[in-house]
């Protein structure tokens, strides 16, 4: 019987073997990941646009709107979007075929990519506004879209964003961190996530949550929009 010095002796050279037969594709090596088709970004529908599933504008509303008004640029920052590869029906309405849907929140696209089964990298690509070349005071020209899979998310628990959802996306890590510490003490608590992690903790927190996956689950009559914060 060997003793743990022994037993610890022979772990730490497995540990050493193991990435050479990873590059030698020797045997248990796991097989390099393949990166999803990426399909191309569809054109933003910034006067008309609406929220496929809160209905709210993807474009900050001019003057008052629902009896708030909102900073310029409030909504923008975290409008996203889920391009498809080819035409399709549109989940919560058939009757409409899309190129692709529209959200004026992360957490709604991930909401309703998840209530309607609809997964990253097969036949769509979802992509979130990088906040890091971001402008509020040219809000539609600043938007600048990256691939979600590849964002770093910040968290902030006081950050008000649209629906608060509490999420910006970022394309540079380090800008993300840079967010944060300028914002720390407003924001209170602050995590990073990325995409994989958003998804696994679907349906993400937002306003009137409840009755807006109970509407795209069908449960529920067209009525019932978001509200915002």
């Amino acid at each position: 019987m060997r003793n743990r010095r022994e037993v610890l002796k022979a772990l730490g050279g497995l540990a050493l073997v193991a990435p050479v037969l990873a590059q030698q594709g020797g045997m248990g090596a796991s097989p390099a990941p393949v990166e999803p088709v990426r399909v191309a970004a569809k054109p933003i529908p910034w006067e008309n646009g609406a929220c496929a599933f809160c209905d709210m504008p993807i474009k900050t509303p001019e003057g008052q709107w629902r009896g708030r008004t909102f900073p310029k640029g409030f909504f923008e920052q975290t409008y996203s979007q889920i391009a498809f590869e080819k035409p399709r029906p549109a989940p919560h309405d058939p009757k409409q075929v899309v190129e692709a849907l529209h959200f004026e929140s992360i957490a709604c696209m991930v909401n309703y990519a998840w209530v309607h089964g609809i997964r990253d990298g097969e036949g769509a690509t979802f992509y979130v506004t990088d906040r890091g070349a971001y402008d509020p005071a040219r809000p539609q020209e600043s938007v600048r879209l990256i691939p979600a899979r590849q964002a770093t998310y910040y968290w902030g628990e006081r950050m008000m964003v649209v629906m608060n959802a509490r999420l910006v996306a970022f394309a540079d890590p380090a800008q993300a961190r840079a967010f944060a510490e300028r914002h720390r003490e407003a924001h209170g608590r602050q995590r990073f996530l990325d995409f994989q992690t958003l998804w696994d903790l679907a349906p993400l927190p937002e306003m009137n949550l409840v009755a807006l996956l109970a509407r795209h689950a069908g449960l529920l009559g067209p009525q019932g929009g978001g509200h915002s914060h």
